[in-house]
C-alpha cells in the first residue's frame, strides 16, 4: 500500500508545500489530515504567482489529483469557500472531481472565532492565528462539536450556531458587543458557506482506503510541524492537533501498516512564529532581518497565514533528533540552503544542549525545560557563491556539501532533496 507521508520536523514554515507540489504528479491523491485555517502552505506553480493554501491540500494545482480534506482537519467554511473561489479566479480548476471534504471533519463555528478574539484581547493571549482552532478542538474533545455532516440539517445548525454566538457575545465589553441583528447576519453568512461546501462532502475514510486497496500512490501532507504537536511539542506553545505521522494517520483514517515512506522537511534557517522558548534564537535583529528578507518576497520569513515576521535561529539538531525519533523518518528534505550565507562569514549548528549541568542530544517536550537549555554549537565557514541555479550536488561549494554531510552524519538520515531557491524546480535531487 504506497502511502508516502511528508511532515515538518521543526516549528512549521519549513516549506512542505513546495515539496508536495513538486512530487505530486507521481500521485493520484494528496490528503490533509490535521490543522485547519491556521496552517499555511505556499506553492509556486509554473507561469503563476505563488499561491498560499490553508485548508486545501497542495496537490490542487495538478488537474489529475484528488485532494482530500480529512476527518482530522478543522474546517472554517467561510475561509475554505474563499480559498476555493480564489483558486478558481487564478485559473485553477476546483470541483467535486478533485476536492472532497470528510463528513466527519469538525466545523469552525462563529462563536469559536469570537472566543479566540476574547482570549487574544485578554491577559491569557497566546498569539494565535485567531482562527478559533483551540476552541473547536475543545468542543471536539468534550463531544460538543458540530461536524461537516451537520450541514444536512441547516435549520438546527443555524439555531445552535446563533445561540452559541449570542452567548459568547454577552461576554464582550460594551464597545465590542454586537447587536442581535449583526449576529444573525454573521451566522447567515456562515451557514451559506456551509451550504456551498455540501457537494464536496463524503466519507473520505472509505474513499482513501479504497484507493489504497486499488494500489494507488497516495501522498499525505502534514500541516504545521513536530514541535507544535499537542502531545509531543513544546507544550503549552503548541497547536491543538497532532502533527506527527500517527496524528496524520488518525486524521485520515489510515492504518499504520499502509505507510511506505516518511519524509521530513527541515529548514537550514530555523524559524518560529509566536511565543515560547527558542534555544538557538538569533538576538541580533540586524542579522535576523538580513536573513528574513523583505515582506512579500516568495521566500521571505513571514508567516503564510499570520503575516507576522518569524523569529529566526541557528539550525538545531537536538530538536530535529526528537522529531525523527517519534516519526520513523526515512529521508530528509532540506530547504533554504541558499539562505545560509545570510548568517555572515560563519554560521553555527546546535548539536547538543546543556540542561541542569548535563549534556543531552534529544530536546525535552516541555517549554519549561527548553527555557533552561543552553545550546552547544559547532561552527562552520560559509560560502559566498549564488547556488540558486545549481541542480547537481557535486557542483555545490564544498562548504555547502560539508554542511549537508555533517547533518546527515549527526542525524543518521539521508538528505534526498535540497532546496536552493524559491521556485518549484530550485531543488537538487540526490
Amino acid at each position: 500500500m504506497p502511502f508516502h507521508v511528508i511532515v515538518g520536523g521543526q516549528r512549521g514554515d519549513e516549506g512542505k508545500g513546495r515539496f508536495v507540489d513538486l512530487i505530486a504528479p507521481d500521485y493520484t491523491v494528496v490528503a490533509r489530515g490535521n490543522g485547519g485555517a491556521n496552517a499555511g502552505h505556499t506553492v509556486a506553480p509554473e507561469s503563476m504567482n505563488p499561491i498560499a493554501l490553508h485548508q486545501i491540500p497542495s496537490g490542487i494545482v495538478h488537474p489529475h489529483i484528488l485532494n482530500i480534506i480529512g476527518n482530522g482537519v478543522f474546517v472554517d467554511p467561510i475561509k475554505l469557500t474563499n480559498e476555493i473561489n480564489s483558486l478558481i479566479s487564478a485559473g485553477i480548476d476546483v470541483s467535486t472531481k478533485n476536492l472532497v471534504i470528510s463528513s466527519s471533519a469538525h466545523l469552525v463555528m462563529p462563536h469559536h472565532l469570537s472566543l479566540d478574539l476574547l482570549r487574544e484581547n485578554s491577559q491569557n493571549a497566546q498569539g494565535s492565528t485567531k482562527s478559533g482552532i483551540a476552541f473547536v478542538a475543545g468542543d471536539k474533545y468534550t463531544r460538543e462539536g458540530y461536524r461537516m455532516e451537520s450541514v444536512y440539517f441547516p435549520k438546527e445548525l443555524y439555531a445552535k450556531a446563533l445561540e452559541l454566538l449570542i452567548d459568547v457575545n454577552s461576554n464582550f465589553q460594551t464597545d465590542l458587543k454586537r447587536t442581535e441583528q449583526e449576529l444573525e447576519n454573521e451566522v447567515k453568512v456562515w451557514l451559506k458557506a456551509t451550504e456551498n461546501l455540501k457537494p464536496y462532502i463524503q466519507d473520505t475514510v472509505d474513499l482513501i482506503n479504497q484507493r489504497l486497496l486499488n494500489g494507488e500512490n497516495i501522498l499525505g501532507e502534514g500541516a504545521q510541524a513536530f514541535w507544535l504537536d499537542i502531545s509531543h511539542g513544546m507544550y503549552p506553545y503548541v497547536t491543538s492537533s497532532s502533527t506527527t505521522v500517527t496524528g496524520l494517520l488518525d486524521g485520515l483514517g489510515i492504518s499504520p501498516k499502509s505507510v511506505s515512506k516518511v519524509s521530513m522537511v527541515i529548514k537550514a534557517i530555523k524559524s518560529h512564529v509566536g511565543g515560547g522558548p527558542f534555544v538557538t534564537e538569533i538576538t541580533d535583529e540586524q542579522i535576523a532581518q538580513n536573513i528574513r528578507g523583505e515582506f512579500g518576497q516568495t521566500d521571505s520569513e513571514y508567516g503564510a497565514t499570520t503575516k507576522r515576521p518569524r523569529r529566526l535561529g541557528y539550525l538545531d539538531l537536538v530538536e530535529i533528533r526528537k522529531a525523527i525519533q517519534l516519526n520513523g523518518v526515512d529521508e530528509l528534505y532540506l530547504t533554504k540552503l541558499d539562505h545560509v550565507p545570510r548568517f555572515g562569514d560563519t554560521f553555527k549548528i546546535a548539536t547538543e544542549y546543556i540542561l541542569d549541568g548535563k549534556n543531552i542530544v534529544y530536546a525535552p517536550s516541555s517549554a519549561n525545560l527548553l527555557s533552561k537549555c543552553t545550546p552547544i554549537y559547532r561552527e562552520f565557514t560559509s560560502w559566498k557563491e549564488d547556488i540558486s541555479h545549481i541542480r547537481k550536488y557535486s557542483e555545490l561549494p564544498h562548504q555547502a556539501r560539508e554542511f549537508i554531510e555533517f547533518i546527515e552524519k549527526e542525524l543518521g538520515i539521508p538528505i534526498k532533496k535540497i532546496g536552493v531557491g524559491p521556485e518549484r524546480n530550485s531543488v537538487i535531487e540526490r
